[in-house]
C-alpha cells in the first residue's frame, strides 16, 4: 500500500480458498464487483480495490504506477500470491502486476481489458461534455443501454467535466493507449481466464481472440447479449464462469509448469 493515502476495498469475510483481488476500469468503480464478490465468495476470497486515479498523492498518471500500487497493497496485507482480475484498463494493470511480479500472481482473469487496442471513452470528448453526449458514450459500453441510470450518468459527467478528474482520465487512457503489452504476453505463466461480451465494441471479440493466442495458458468464454463489463451486464453468468475456471485449473495454478502442456480445458482453441 502506498504511504501517501489510504487503501478503500472490499474483502468479503465469508469467502474461503485462495484471494481473488478485481480491479475496476478507467471510469468504474469498486462497487462494480459487488455481486461478482457475493456469488464467488463460496468460491474463493473475493475482493476489490479502488484504484487511486483521481488521488493527488498518486505521483504519475500511468499503468506502472497503478500496478506498483496493487503490489503494495497486496504486501500491507501480506498476500504473497493471488488471482488478479480486472475489467478494462483494470485487466491491464492486473497484466503489468503479472508480468512485473510473476511470483505474486497465481492466474488471471481478464474482461475487456485494454493493453492491445481499445476504442478509448475518452474519444472525441468536447470541453464541456453534455449530459446526453456522456449517456451516449456510456450506452457504447453496453450491449442493454437500460443499464445506463440518470444518476449514473450525471456522476461520470460530473468526472469528465471537473478539471483536475478530466485530466487525470485524458492522462490514464493515453498511458494506457501507450502501454501496448503485445511484446510480452508470451512471457506470462500464469492461467488466464478471459470472459468477454460478444457484442463488446470498445474491447472487440478479436481483441479477445488476439489475447488467447499470445497468452500461453489463456481461455476464452463468451457472453451473448454482453457488451464490455460483462460484470455489470451479466454478473450471475460471469461469475459462474470464473467459478468454474476456479475449479478447472486449480491443479495448473499450483504447479505453473503443467501450464505449458496441453491446451487449457475449455479452451476455444
Amino acid at each position: 500500500m502506498s504511504d501517501h493515502g489510504e487503501c478503500d476495498f472490499r474483502w468479503l469475510e465469508r469467502g474461503e480458498g485462495e484471494p481473488v483481488l478485481f480491479l475496476h476500469g478507467l471510469v468504474g468503480r469498486m462497487h462494480d464487483w459487488d455481486a461478482t464478490l457475493d456469488h464467488l465468495s463460496a468460491s474463493c476470497r473475493p475482493m476489490a480495490l479502488a484504484l487511486p486515479m483521481f488521488e493527488p498523492w498518486l505521483p504519475e498518471a500511468t499503468i506502472e504506477a497503478l500496478a506498483d500500487h496493487v503490489r503494495g497493497f497486496l504486501d500491507a496485507l501480506e498476500i504473497p500470491r493471488l488471482i488478479l482480475g480486472g475489467n478494462s484498463l483494470g485487466g491491464h494493470v492486473a497484466l503489468r502486476v503479472a508480468l512485473a511480479a510473476p511470483e505474486r500472481v497465481a492466474g488471471l482473469v481478464l474482461t475487456g481489458s485494454s493493453g492491445l487496442f481499445e476504442r478509448s471513452f475518452t474519444r472525441g470528448v468536447p470541453h464541456r461534455p453534455s449530459e446526453a453526449f456522456v449517456r451516449e458514450k456510456m450506452e457504447e459500453i453496453f450491449y442493454d443501454p437500460e443499464l445506463v441510470t440518470p444518476e449514473w450518468v450525471e456522476s461520470v459527467r460530473r468526472l469528465v467535466t471537473a478539471p483536475t478528474s478530466a485530466m487525470r482520465i485524458l492522462r490514464f487512457a493515453r498511458a494506457a493507449r501507450r502501454d501496448n503489452v503485445e511484446a510480452r504476453l508470451h512471457e506470462l505463466r500464469p492461467p488466464t481466464l478471459l470472459v468477454w461480451g460478444r457484442e463488446d465494441r470498445i474491447t472487440p471479440p478479436e481483441v479477445a481472440e488476439r489475447f488467447q493466442r499470445l497468452i500461453p495458458d489463456a481461455e476464452l468464454l463468451y457472453l451473448s447479449a454482453c457488451g464490455h463489463a460483462p460484470m455489470l451486464e451479466w454478473p450471475d453468468r460471469f461469475s459462474a464462469a470464473v467459478a468454474w475456471w476456479l475449479k478447472a485449473s486449480r491443479d495448473r495454478r499450483a504447479t505453473p509448469a503443467l501450464a505449458m502442456g496441453s491446451a487449457p480445458l475449455g479452451s476455444t482453441r
